[in-house]
């Protein structure tokens, strides 16, 4: 069921854009849709996933969606500007990675993108999990084992099924993407890692259709 959450942690309403979207057409090895990796890319990803998620969620997984939303078919916001974009990374005192810095581009900040997860943060409340705009939302020893992310771990969603997803600053590939997880109670631990935020998104994709929900 989808919570309404800190209404900080919600994009700007009424900026959900009714523009048409060009969907995807690229296909990756494996039949997937091809990953993201620019802010028109994203948009497309996007309109095609809302369009899904609008199809498959069920209505509690979508109670914070707006009529707007619905109606335009996409479950995010307006993309967030460069100037926010660069304060935010002079916030953090870090380049965001490439695909999660186009993501907010195209969308500052999102609805509900899987079955478990109601709501990505706007970059105005991004912050590194010990960090004042996260709130204390996720205690960090539940999250680092034996070390691990400890110091270097990026709020980047809202609460979920008791489930937060977090970008690895310490885990950088040459391309300068951040690996990503998704911390949930009932995991023991953090789940699978994923090279980077895009990645994420898709493997979560993915999940929708393997729990039958394309059926």
């Amino acid at each position: 069921m989808a919570s309404t959450g800190d209404a900080s942690d919600t994009g700007d309403a009424g900026t959900a854009p009714c523009e048409p979207v060009v969907p995807g057409k690229g296909e990756e090895r494996g039949g997937g849709p091809r990953l993201p990796d620019s802010a028109e890319g994203w948009r497309a990803y996007l309109a095609d996933y809302s369009a899904e998620l609008l199809r498959l969620l069920d209505e509690l997984d979508l109670a914070d969606a707006t009529e707007e939303q619905r109606a335009c078919g996409w479950l995010g916001y307006g993309g967030a500007a460069e100037g926010a974009l660069a304060s935010l990374e002079g916030r953090l005192g870090a380049r965001l990675p490439p695909s999660y810095r186009s993501f907010l581009a195209a969308s500052d900040g999102w609805g509900a993108i899987s079955p478990f997860m109601w709501r990505m943060r706007p970059a105005r409340s991004v912050d590194w999990l010990e960090g004042p705009e996260a709130g204390g939302v996720l205690k960090p020893q539940f999250v680092y084992e034996d070390g691990v992310l400890q110091g270097r771990a990026l709020l980047v969603s809202g609460a979920g099924d008791a489930q937060y997803w977090l970008l690895d600053s310490g885990d950088v590939a040459p391309d300068g993407e951040w690996a990503a997880y998704i911390w949930a109670s009932w995991y023991p631990g953090l789940g699978d890692r994923h090279r980077s935020f895009a990645e994420l998104v898709a493997a979560e994709r993915a999940g929708l259709h393997r729990l039958g929900r394309g059926e």
